[in-house]
C-alpha cells in the first residue's frame, strides 16, 4: 500500500489516500475578472468526488503548470 498526500493550495496535505484507490484526476479551470482559478477534481474509489481548490494562477498557462506539478507531487 502506497499513500500519497493530496495537498491544498499551501502544498501542505490535506488528505492521505492510498494511491491504488486514486480513480481520476480533472483539473477545473475558472476565469475571474483578474485571474484563473485552478481546482482539481479527485475521484476516490468509495468516496463522494472531492475538489482541492489551487488557488489564482496569472493566466492558462501558469495554471497548467500548477496542475502539473500537483500530478507531480501525487506521483512522488
Amino acid at each position: 500500500m502506497k499513500l500519497i498526500g493530496v495537498p491544498d493550495i499551501s502544498g501542505h496535505p490535506t488528505i492521505w489516500i492510498n494511491a491504488d484507490h486514486l480513480v481520476s484526476v480533472q483539473s477545473i479551470l475558472r476565469t475571474g475578472e483578474r485571474a484563473i482559478m485552478l481546482e482539481v477534481e479527485l475521484k476516490i474509489d468509495g468516496m463522494p468526488l472531492m475538489r482541492i481548490n489551487l488557488g489564482p494562477h496569472d493566466g492558462r498557462v501558469a495554471a497548467e503548470t500548477a496542475f502539473t506539478e500537483f500530478l507531480e507531487q501525487l506521483q512522488n
